[in-house]
């Protein structure tokens, strides 16, 4: 039985993931200042020291290994999500991608990190960040995966106390792994199978 964004076409998927991260980013926005005042979420937003900087950098290869790991040596049937990352990202122009995977780290970032997470911890932050990739839900590796990248997330923030460490990071991990797709590298084992 095909779930219901299995029918869209690639044009279709990325106007929707456009429209879905603007209205994150809208919900970010007002929760922040709801929640911090314009002061505090300007302080969100302050840049943050080297040491911060090599952590994000850190998370973000350790979750793109992992995720490469997954895709290469365990079973497809764990990990099939319909595809959508491969429709959405494959074909794509580099600028696009980049751009994409900016919008989304910067949206997710802000509304999760930035407005729930001083609201409900990093444990419940991270539950409701899973809970919204509704289509990992039925694959308990992809439940586990973005429950871990989720928390790992939180943990740059609270560490830092500021959000471009985690917008860096899920930046990073979306571009490479978009760029891990787009090149090929996802498909050819599938097409081995």
């Amino acid at each position: 039985m095909k779930r219901r964004w299995e029918e869209f076409d690639p044009a279709a998927l990325r106007l929707n993931l456009w429209l879905t991260q603007f209205i994150v980013l809208a919900v970010a926005a007002i929760g922040s200042l709801w929640v911090h005042g314009w002061k505090g979420t300007l302080l969100l937003f302050a840049l943050p020291t080297l040491p911060e900087l090599a952590r994000a950098g850190a998370v973000a290869l350790a979750v793109v290994l992992a995720s490469i790991l997954m895709d290469r040596y365990l079973p497809r049937r764990w990990q099939d999500d319909g595809d959508i990352n491969e429709r959405i990202f494959r074909g794509l122009p580099f600028g696009t991608t980049a751009l994409l995977c900016a919008v989304i780290g910067i949206g997710e970032e802000w509304l999760f990190r930035g407005v729930l997470l001083p609201l409900i911890g990093n444990g419940w932050t991270s539950l409701v960040f899973t809970l919204v990739h509704v289509r990992y839900l039925q694959k308990p590796l992809l439940v586990a995966s973005v429950y871990g990248t989720s928390w790992l997330l939180g943990w740059l923030f609270e560490s830092g106390g500021q959000l471009v460490t985690p917008i860096l990071a899920h930046m990073a991990i979306d571009l490479l792994l978009a760029l891990y797709i787009q090149y090929g590298c996802a498909s050819e084992r599938r097409n081995q199978e």
